[in-house]
């Protein structure tokens, strides 16, 4: 037992799943869309594209991972796997980045509901993204979408 023990220990680590990765993303993006209790075609076009913009996927590729995420936000009792991996695996950098995507998402329908950006906030809280960035974030996000920024 402690060869077998020793052995686990003087192995390397290995290395992330990018699959992991991006549906940990993706399943935070149904989250965030799927708070106000409503699936809209918009928002799921608004995670396509993110997912697309975010690991060069094809279209096909993107549409499969959404419904896998749909599949595994309906499924799971708790979002701590997925929110284990992003916060071993992002920066802050790159938390800013999917805190941005959300923000897309929510925004696609062209209204942010109450629990969506309730929904948000908690994410962003379990990201450990500071509140200045969430505040931030969303202001530009809805200057965009709402079509009063550049």
């Amino acid at each position: 037992m402690l060869e077998k023990l020793a052995r686990m220990l003087s192995r390397p680590p290995d290395k992330p799943d990018p699959m992991s990765r991006r549906l940990a993303m993706a399943v935070l993006m149904v989250e965030a869309a799927r708070a106000d209790f409503h699936d809209s075609a918009e928002e799921r076009a608004a995670m396509c594209k993110a997912l697309t913009e975010a690991f060069g996927l094809d279209r096909a590729e993107a549409q499969a991972l959404v419904e896998r995420a749909f599949a595994h936000a309906h499924e799971a009792v708790s979002l701590h796997e997925f929110l284990q991996v992003l916060n071993a695996e992002l920066d802050p950098a790159g938390k800013r980045e999917l805190l941005e995507r959300l923000w897309r998402v929510a925004y696609a329908d062209g209204r942010l509901d109450p629990q969506e950006e309730a929904r948000i906030r908690q994410l962003a809280d379990l990201l450990f993204i500071p509140h200045a960035d969430f505040v931030r974030l969303r202001l530009e996000v809805e200057a965009q979408a709402l079509g009063h920024g550049s």
